[in-house]
């Protein structure tokens, strides 16, 4: 019964969720077929929106079939031996070439251990929370990327200074299309911690997070 009200919820969600840039779209395509061939600010404008939103469809869309196949069965992992230290490393090297507005640190407070796991997507789980905490985070203030072991057991680590989560909000972050108030502002389709989560519950792990208004998150990736 609760599988099947989630189900539900879930697909009233993504429609919600979809018929917004296709109703923006399908207004601006309106605008182009009624002024644009003559006015030139009208074309570019229009052009811009559409270009915009279809990223964004586009985006979400990638987002939910990525769900789908996670909850069919259908997404496999390729299990490989990784090194907890290499991967942050990438990770935190990305993030320095692709985002200026922010100061990013590479901390270790521990060993390297090498992990068995999907490579490939659990860098995703972990592009997914720094990308989270730039979201959140005001322009050059540090975000800093770590890894190490507590009780013997590896973790990968990403901490902000951001707007930070309420307790209540915390308890529901990775559920799917869940958004707190305060991140209702900003850009977002409440589906990266959803799948997140799936990776790290595949690699039989779970996350630790600590979060304060107005201070910031630590999400850990416990393995």
């Amino acid at each position: 019964h609760d599988t099947y009200n989630q189900q539900a919820r879930f697909v009233n969600d993504a429609s919600h969720e979809l018929r917004t840039p296709i109703a923006v779209i399908g207004g601006y395509a309106d605008m182009l077929a009624r002024w644009g061939k003559d006015d030139e600010k009208v074309l570019n404008e229009s052009i811009s929106a559409i270009q915009t939103e279809t990223e964004r469809m586009k985006h979400l869309v990638e987002q939910l079939l990525f769900l789908a196949r996670g909850d069919s069965g259908r997404t496999r992992l390729q299990l490989e031996s990784v090194s907890a230290a290499a991967l942050m490393k990438e990770a935190f090297e990305e993030s320095v070439m692709i985002d200026e507005k922010h100061v990013y640190r590479l901390r270790d407070e521990g060993p390297d251990t090498e992990l068995q796991a999907d490579r490939g997507l659990l860098k995703q789980a972990v592009r997914i929370l720094i990308d989270n905490a730039a979201k959140y985070t005001k322009e050059g203030d540090e975000i800093v990327l770590s890894y190490g072991q507590s009780d013997s057991r590896p973790y990968l680590q990403v901490q902000d200074c951001g707007i930070g989560m309420a307790q209540a909000d915390v308890q529901h972050m990775f559920e799917r299309f869940y958004r707190a108030d305060k991140a209702r502002s900003f850009e977002g389709t409440g589906l990266g911690l959803s799948i997140a989560k799936w990776i790290v519950d595949k690699h039989r792990g779970h996350f630790e997070v600590l979060s304060r208004q107005d201070i910031g998150t630590r999400i850990r990736i416990v393995l």
